[in-house]
């Protein structure tokens, strides 16, 4: 991992904005984010955050009694991923790199924790230089507990050479260096503490014998005790979390064949409550929790953020801040341990997205900075909530970005963004790609197909089964019908884009659909599906939990290869009319680079125009400004060499 220098640069944004121009340049939207990964610290005086100005990048902490930055450090030559407080002078920072080690097989990607003294403007690498670990492993950069008497954290992670073990150490926040506070066992997967920093529980899965077991840990750390045991191949439970007062642990209950999951606490003898924070119109999305993981409370799915917490007047105050913004998006990003200070994430409706620090005690928002200082209210596409009817009837929630200025009664190019996932969805907010086409005079629709998730467990399974000629694809076709039939699109000038499971469905929409869209763009997709699976067998075994997953959800290598060939849409180069582009990182962990070689290969065996950019050093998530940017201005060029160029756009 590249070494962090000392980031100098002080022409930063916290509570300011530059004025942006009518269209701003694609670096404005391609590059990371001017501000990212805001943190506010335990005692709500200092706020953490990634700024990024002309191409270079730096974590910053700012205090705010004294109305200054205290130092930070450069990170524009890592993968910087997030920063955060641990403890009032401390800031840890996590990164990661694509590695290879010497004598395993495969690529990984490796992540790191720094722990940043802001006193002593002094970095250390966590787990530094531990001759116990394993050296096959990526989430080194994993923090699950503080403690609260001294500078020390528990971080996982696997030891020995040749088998992994799971262990939990404790790291000095000052030297980086770790010693093993609790052994597991080859299975270990996970550790939970209270907020003394004492080991509560352990979390075990036996991937060969596919057996998950939960061990509890007296609150002297001694007398441990499984509470509970499955046999499963994919499990229905999970422990997220503790609560507070250590009385019970959370766990998550993953009902039928679906990612869409409720909560229920478990007792300290494994018996297992009814679901908490249940609605029967939103499922879970995410969890509110304190460092050492005490749930707090929800977040819950939908085009627009909702939370429910255990202490009501938190949630008042949420749902106060909420209401400051009623057409926008709004975040809990992060708080002080007395909640009294809360940062917030606003984007959406017709807003340039932006970070505010919230007082509860003087109930006034003060905005920490923009997300993108190059982009203006004015610059922004309207953000709006449809719903459209699919060929069988159902309504499918879908997110629809229009140019800014846009009227009514013209028909503008279009393009289908489908997300990735493909259990994931699309929400209000601040979409980089999308307001980039739609600041360029493109309407963009992004359509939460059937297998989203976030729409309630119905909805989620009903696309199992379904990819390429299915639901899944019929719902993101009629959605392109839709719009045509409402005045909205051109039905000459529509082009498909789509990322990781996005970039399978714009290829598919290519192959079975070829008569649609007049381009195509797939960034990192998968094109061929039993070189998928194949792979996934390969890396991860038969017996794994991944192929098994994989296989329900899309079909079975042994049994139904056909289907899968039938479905993959390198086997369909031949009925592809529009162009296409492929984009694809050279390092990409997850979706192997060769799937788009293979579709590439295929385009031109059958005679089709197809351009590959490999983008170098780049992993499956987009992560550096300057592959994003690159991305950007292929895909810029593309579509409009294919569909018509701006000036053509706008009038």
């Amino acid at each position: 991992m590249a070494f962090l220098t000392r980031f100098t640069l002080m022409a930063v944004l916290i509570f300011g904005a530059a004025a942006a121009d009518a269209m701003p340049p694609i670096e404005a939207y391609g590059d990371l984010p001017t501000m990212r990964s805001v943190s506010v610290g335990p005692d709500g005086n200092r706020v953490a955050y990634f700024s990024r100005n002309g191409g270079k990048e730096g974590a910053l902490v700012y205090d705010l009694p004294q109305d200054k930055i205290l130092g930070g450090v450069g990170t524009d030559k890592i993968k910087a991923r997030s920063v955060y407080f641990i403890k009032p002078n401390y800031a840890v920072l996590v990164a990661s790199d694509t590695l290879s080690v010497y004598g395993y097989r495969g690529r990984f990607e490796f992540s790191g924790a720094f722990a940043y003294n802001i006193e002593k403007e002094q970095l250390r690498l966590l787990l530094k230089r531990n001759e116990e670990l394993y050296p096959a492993q990526g989430g080194l950069g994993r923090i699950v507990g503080v403690d609260p008497t001294d500078d020390y954290v528990y971080m996982p992670a696997y030891i020995g050479k040749t088998s992994a073990l799971g262990a939990l150490f404790r790291v000095n926040l000052e030297t980086g260096k770790g010693r093993i506070a609790k052994r597991g066992t080859e299975a270990t997967v996970d550790w939970f503490l209270d907020s003394d920093g004492d080991v509560v529980a352990r979390e075990d899965f036996d991937d060969k014998r596919n057996i998950y077991s939960l061990y509890y840990y007296e609150k002297d750390s001694l007398t441990v005790r499984k509470i509970y045991e499955e046999k499963t191949r994919l499990r229905s439970i999970g422990l997220v979390g503790v609560k507070p007062d250590r009385s019970k642990l959370i766990v998550s209950l993953s009902p039928g064949d679906s990612d869409t999951y409720l909560l229920a606490e478990m007792d300290l003898d494994g018996n297992i409550s009814e679901p908490i924070f249940q609605r029967q119109d939103r499922t879970i999305e995410g969890l509110v929790t304190g460092l050492n993981r005490t749930i707090l409370g929800v977040r819950f799915a939908g085009l627009l953020p909702t939370y429910e917490f255990f202490d009501a007047g938190l949630q008042s105050k949420i749902e106060g801040v909420q209401s400051f913004f009623p057409d926008a998006a709004v975040h809990l990003v992060d708080w002080s341990s007395d909640f009294k200070k809360m940062a917030f994430s606003v984007a959406g409706g017709a807003t340039a997205p932006t970070y505010y620090l919230y007082d509860a005690e003087s109930n006034r928002l003060r905005t920490i900075g923009s997300r993108y200082n190059g982009i203006d209210d004015k610059d922004v596409g309207q953000v709006l909530t449809i719903e459209y009817k699919a060929r069988d009837g159902e309504k499918i929630p879908s997110v629809l970005t229009l140019p800014p200025g846009w009227q009514p009664g013209k028909k503008r190019p279009t393009i289908i963004m489908p997300h990735g996932g493909p259990e994931a969805y699309d929400t209000v907010g601040f979409d980089w790609m999308a307001q980039f086409f739609a600041n360029r005079g493109y309407i963009v629709l992004q359509p939460n197909f059937r297998g989203s998730a976030g729409f309630g467990q119905a909805f989620t399974s009903a696309g199992h089964g379904e990819w390429g000629k299915g639901v899944m694809q019929h719902d993101v076709t009629d959605g392109v019908q839709a719009l045509i039939k409402g005045g909205y699109a051109d039905p000459e000038r529509i082009c498909i884009i789509g990322a990781s499971y996005g970039g399978y469905a714009a290829l598919a929409g290519g192959a079975f659909t070829p008569d649609l869209y007049q381009c195509v763009a797939a960034i990192a997709p998968v094109a061929d599906l039993p070189l998928m699976l194949i792979d996934e067998k390969r890396d991860s075994g038969s017996s794994s939990w991944v192929l098994d997953y994989w296989q329900r959800f899309i079909g079975d290598l042994k049994t139904e290869r056909e289907k899968l060939k039938s479905i993959s849409p390198s086997e369909h180069a031949s009925a592809f009319q529009a162009p296409v582009l492929l984009i694809h990182g050279s390092d990409d962990t997850v979706v192997p680079f060769r799937q788009s070689v293979r579709m590439e290969r295929a385009l031109k065996q059958a005679g089709k125009e197809v351009t590959l950019v490999r983008l170098k050093g780049e992993d499956h998530w987009l992560s550096t400004g300057e592959t994003r940017i690159e991305t950007l201005r292929a895909l810029d060029q593309f579509v409009a060499r294919t569909l018509g160029g701006h000036q053509a756009q706008k009038k």
